[in-house]
C-alpha cells in the first residue's frame, strides 16, 4: 500500500469507530426509554466518561448518571468505568465529545 492508500484507510476506519461508537454518548443526548433501560454496558460507558463530563457539564447541557436505569447492573458497570477512567477515560471522553458535537 502507498502511504495516501494508507493514510485514507486509517482515516477511515477511525471515522467509522466514531461513528459507531456515537450512539454510546452522553447520558443527556438522547432521551432514556423508560422499557429498556441502560444496562451494565451503558453503565461501564457513562462511568468512563464521568469525570470528564463533570468538566464538560460548564459548557454542555449533558449528565453524568443515566435515570431511569436497570439498577444494580447499571450500577456495577458505572463503578467498573470510574474505576478504569483514568488511564482510558481521556480516549472515551475524546470519543464522546467528537460524537456529541458531530453527530448529534
Amino acid at each position: 500500500m502507498t502511504k495516501p492508500t494508507k493514510t485514507l484507510f486509517f482515516a477511515t476506519l477511525a471515522l467509522l469507530a466514531v461513528a459507531f461508537l456515537s450512539g454510546c454518548g452522553f447520558v443527556g443526548s438522547t432521551p432514556i426509554d423508560s422499557a429498556n433501560p441502560p444496562g451494565f454496558f451503558y453503565g461501564f460507558w457513562h462511568g468512563m466518561i464521568a469525570p470528564y463530563t463533570l468538566i464538560l457539564r460548564l459548557f454542555f447541557d449533558i449528565k453524568m448518571y443515566a435515570t431511569p436505569n436497570n439498577g444494580w447492573f447499571y450500577d456495577f458497570g458505572f463503578w467498573i468505568g470510574i474505576t478504569g477512567s483514568l488511564p482510558l477515560g481521556w480516549l472515551a471522553a475524546i470519543i464522546a465529545v467528537i460524537a456529541h458535537v458531530f453527530f448529534l
